[in-house]
């Protein structure tokens, strides 16, 4: 039903202008388990990165133990922020994955296909969020620890983007390429 409505026309356009392809469940399944190994990964990762905070935290007694010795360094917020948005994002990966939906949607099999579907891109989204996020952690955090090393936390906190940013250039061609757009 949705198919046809796509193909229907309002004022000389389509109610759908793009088209539906076609995904195999096999296909479809390989995609989610790699999705969901790669938000507990990442989940994981950014996890163990807020409980061992770069720099180490204060020892000694009183209101301060605790506390992250890198507190007030602009660097070291970025990282907590980042950090933070990278488990969240992968934590919802994960929710969508597992979310409440895929129990009632099995008893509705016309469906299941096209749900799981958007599901899949929904958490590959997130994903990509999750990663850019984790590298920008690393790098914040990287540039924290390394800062009396001055050109050393500059180097640092540069390679991981540039080689992340040179990542995508090289899929965004791809893309191009395979849309004969190049």
């Amino acid at each position: 039903m949705l198919k046809a409505i796509a193909r229907e026309k309002v004022a000389e356009f389509l109610v759908l202008p793009f088209h539906l392809r076609a995904v195999s469940a096999e296909s479809l399944e390989k995609s989610r388990e790699t999705n969901l190994v790669v938000a507990a990964l990442i989940a994981t990762v950014a996890f163990a990165a807020a409980i061992t905070v770069p720099g180490g935290l204060k020892g000694e007694k009183g209101l301060e133990q605790g506390t992250p010795v890198l507190i007030h360094e602009i660097a070291f917020k970025a990282f907590v922020v980042t950090n933070a948005l990278a488990f969240i994002f992968s934590i919802c990966a994960l929710a969508i994955h597992f979310g409440i939906n895929d129990l009632f949607l099995s008893r509705i099999p016309f469906w299941i296909t096209d749900i799981t579907l958007y599901q899949t891109r929904s958490a590959s989204n997130l994903l990509d969020h999750a990663i850019t996020a984790t590298v920008i952690a690393f790098s914040t955090g990287s540039y924290v620890v390394l800062k009396p090393s001055h050109g050393l936390a500059i180097a640092s906190c540069f390679i991981c983007p540039a080689v992340f940013f040179c990542y995508y250039i090289e899929a965004l061609l791809a893309c191009w390429v395979k849309m004969d757009l190049w």
